[in-house]
């Protein structure tokens, strides 16, 4: 039997059910008719799916391969269509994009198989070496991997692309040939095409060096992860967030160390050994109670004794609520209002009626002061503060005006304004 084939029956004996990432290239075709041609014996479940990148003129023609082949394997074929903007660096976005769409579609009891193989391994070990990337740059790609549950799982990763292309001669099969990986200006191509048959010509041997590498990486960052579990939990409480004064009495590996634990508990992408330093300088030098420190992919803060890594968002525009009993969904997943019309529902939101002529404003960004109390003006900054809003938060909590009016922030606060004599009133509500 076929060593491809192996690999796969020895798959199907521990999982049933499989997506397949389905390029139509001559790798995950022949990962795709090796498990069909085993689904023909065992009782086994296979869907793929095919991203469409929308980078080249044959993209449809590729898109239309995927799901003739398909069809004639009886196979479901899942196409999603993705956007690239150029202006960015195109590989990584392609990556983060086909990823994206893969977990999003994998059901439950279904694992996502995708082609990679002995030298895709050998290429990313050298790019990690190239760009600097550590311990964890040196692993490479993993043959199993979870991602919020869901498991990613490479099976001819052991296998040489040479022992691919064989297979799919001797079994007849079609595939699509990319000329963009002709490319020897993208850097994965360049070391394909150019410098790693140099290197197997003078040693045959290196591409089984390189992932003899990788695993004893790989046996060395369990053994760090081990050492440094306890530590790491003991500075981190039930939030996912560091206690301050704890990674102040680290050393600079245990910082570095925990601090990618981190980034990675969080599904993060990975900051740079650069980036980690100017972070620990930062932290160790800065007597400030509050401070940021913006990065491409995150914030960190350090707010009351402790360090949060908090999602990037974006600023939000002032809303009108024209339509006065129609529910409005918040963006950024702040959570929707809701007007309902003399219900106690929930009483602290009970405020008066607009006028006829007063237009309702959603309000984001809020500063200066407000009226909460009859002739008591306080800071917008203080009133945050009372209610342990953290300060990147406070430009994503909404106030209702009537015109330039402060009425009320939902679940929160009302003000003075907001004070009705008769039993015709609103019941604003903001439902996360």
């Amino acid at each position: 039997m076929n060593i491809i084939d192996q690999k796969i029956i020895n798959l199907t004996n521990k999982y049933n059910n499989f997506l397949i990432a389905f390029s139509g290239g001559i790798d995950s075709t022949v990962l795709l008719y090796s498990l069909w041609k085993i689904k023909k014996k065992k009782n086994i479940n296979i869907r793929a799916i095919h991203i469409n990148h929308n980078l080249n003129k044959l993209s449809k023609k590729w898109e239309n391969h995927c799901i003739n082949i398909c069809k004639k394997l009886k196979i479901k074929l899942i196409i999603k269509l993705i956007k690239i903007n150029k202006k960015y660096n195109i590989e990584n976005q392609c990556r983060e994009k086909r990823y994206f769409f893969f977990l999003k579609n994998i059901v439950n009891k279904e694992i996502l198989l995708t082609a990679h193989h002995k030298n895709d391994q050998c290429e990313t070990i050298l790019l990690s070496l190239k760009r600097g990337s550590g311990l964890n740059g040196l692993i490479g790609i993993n043959k199993k991997k979870k991602i919020n549950k869901k498991i990613i799982y490479r099976p001819l990763l052991n296998i040489y692309k040479k022992d691919i292309k064989k297979y799919a001669f001797k079994n007849k099969l079609i595939w699509i040939n990319d000329i963009s990986n002709n490319n020897i200006n993208i850097d994965r191509n360049f070391l394909r095409i150019l410098i790693i048959p140099k290197i197997l010509k003078r040693w045959p041997f290196f591409i089984n060096s390189i992932l003899r590498t990788s695993k004893i990486c790989n046996n060395i960052n369990i053994f760090l992860n081990k050492i440094i579990k306890k530590k790491f939990f003991n500075i981190l409480n039930k939030k996912n967030i560091l206690f301050f004064k704890k990674i102040l009495k680290l050393n600079k590996q245990e910082f570095f160390l925990i601090i990618r634990k981190w980034i990675k508990l969080n599904n993060k992408k990975m900051l740079s050994y650069k980036n980690i330093n100017i972070l620990l300088k930062i932290i160790k030098n800065s007597k400030k109670k509050y401070f940021q420190i913006i990065f491409k992919e995150f914030n960190i803060y350090k707010y009351k004794k402790l360090l949060f890594l908090i999602d990037k968002k974006k600023k939000i525009k002032n809303i009108i609520w024209k339509y006065k009993y129609k529910d409005i969904i918040l963006p950024n997943n702040i959570g929707i209002l809701t007007i309902k019309k003399n219900t106690k529902y929930n009483k602290k939101n009970i405020v008066r009626k607009p006028l006829k002529n007063e237009i309702i404003y959603i309000k984001f960004n809020n500063t200066g002061y407000i009226n909460i109390s009859k002739n008591k003006k306080q800071k917008i900054k203080k009133i945050w503060q009372k209610y342990k809003i953290y300060p990147w938060e406070r430009n994503y909590i909404p106030i209702i005006y009537y015109n330039n009016i402060p009425i009320i922030s939902p679940n929160l606060f009302k003000t003075e304004y907001s004070k009705t004599k008769n039993k015709d009133y609103w019941n604003i509500n903001l439902i996360k």
